[in-house]
């Protein structure tokens, strides 16, 4: 999937058993933020990815796919993989899957790295998980345009 494959600008989730935080891209695919926590509770949360996909306007979604260090799945990586389909189900965007592994361990370094207290960090970390599995994508699946 290289290049023209992916249309931008993409909204990104990281999908845990109680959170789900979500980040978006820039129409070039350049900046990357989080932008919300939502209860992965909620009997609604596929409807709030969508809303949030077309406030957006997104083109596209991309869910971190939780691998083991070796690269296989996991039970995290199933129930990911269920998540998307509740989200397909009423959301027609096409969806990407990314390998998330350290995202976590990433994001918090980096609002650390900010001057955030611990408690704010934790606020922060889902959403910022987010953003750097959507860099990780871009980095992967978008060619830079030197024309």
């Amino acid at each position: 999937m290289a290049g023209c494959a992916v249309q931008l600008p993409l909204l990104a989730l990281d999908v845990g058993m109680r959170r789900i935080g979500v980040a978006v891209c820039d129409a070039l695919g350049i900046g990357c933020r989080g932008i919300a926590c939502l209860d992965r509770g909620a009997p609604d949360w596929p409807e709030q990815v969508c809303r949030r996909a077309t406030e957006y306007r997104c083109r596209g979604i991309v869910i971190g796919l939780p691998r083991n260090m070796d690269g296989s799945s996991g039970a995290q990586a199933e129930d990911c993989r269920r998540a998307a389909g509740e989200l397909a189900a009423v959301c027609p965007l096409p969806i990407h899957f990314q390998d998330e592994r350290l995202s976590s361990w990433e994001a918090k370094a980096r609002l650390f790295a900010q001057g955030y207290s611990e408690k704010r960090v934790r606020k922060l970390l889902d959403q910022t998980a987010a953003a750097v599995i959507l860099e990780s994508f871009l980095a992967r699946n978008v060619a830079p345009d030197h024309g």
